[in-house]
């Protein structure tokens, strides 16, 4: 089947989220005098995905979250630190990090533009996912960017999707495919939604869930035979 409306998750689908994520950890904790190692970084990564899952489940608030994670890591080195400031820095260092293409990632949605509509859709903070955004060209190659804190609504809610169809119209649904790293928040918001789903395997990850997408790729570039 062809699809149309291509929706395109951002972090850990277009960019490498793990490399910015990253550098701006490094410099945040530093601010500190917290010089964290490789394995401080994944235990801190564990800690932040732990509170964003508590979000996709409404048992946590958006502001919660972002001071939250940084209070509870810290917490684990004796080191108290005002949540809000450490998420502002962090945030501000995320913004600034240099973007991390996967392979292949650019050369496909050049080919894609030509017979897709594209949109970006994402779950984060506003300015700085524009901020992350603004670094390419993609104002330009994509027809719409969607973030969660302007619909209202997060994926996998399926009022997240509601707001975009009822922004490039509802019967664009059944055309429409999304493609994302992430199983409980692109693929199970697709499932939601009732459209088409990939999932974005380039960590190859083993699928411990009940979660089923419809088509699973390593690769971007993997994505054109399906959707043409």
């Amino acid at each position: 089947m062809t699809y149309k409306n291509i929706f395109l998750d951002f972090d850990d689908t277009i960019v490498d989220f793990f490399d910015a994520e990253e550098k701006a950890f490094y410099n945040m904790a530093h601010q500190y005098h917290h010089f964290p190692s490789e394995k401080d970084f994944l235990h801190f990564r564990k800690v932040n995905q732990a509170h964003w899952e508590a979000f996709q489940q409404n048992k946590l608030t958006k502001e919660q979250v972002l001071s939250h994670r940084f209070i509870n890591y810290f917490k684990d080195y004796q080191i108290e630190v005002n949540g809000k400031e450490a998420d502002e820095i962090f945030r501000d260092e995320l913004a600034k990090a240099p973007l991390k293409f996967f392979d292949h990632t650019i050369q496909t949605i050049e080919q894609l533009q030509h017979n897709h509509c594209l949109y970006i859709v994402t779950n984060g903070v506003t300015i700085t996912q524009q901020r992350r955004i603004a670094q390419t060209n993609f104002n330009e190659i994509f027809d719409g960017i969607f973030i969660s804190e302007q619909t209202g609504y997060q994926k996998p809610m399926p009022e997240f999707f509601d707001y975009i169809f009822e922004k490039i119209g509802e019967n664009e649904r059944e055309q429409s495919i999304i493609v994302g790293d992430s199983l409980t928040s692109d693929i199970m918001g697709g499932l939601n939604a009732n459209i088409a789903t990939c999932w974005f395997n380039k960590r190859n990850k083993i699928n411990q869930t009940d979660i089923q997408p419809h088509y699973e790729i390593s690769d971007l570039s993997e994505l054109i035979d399906i959707v043409e």
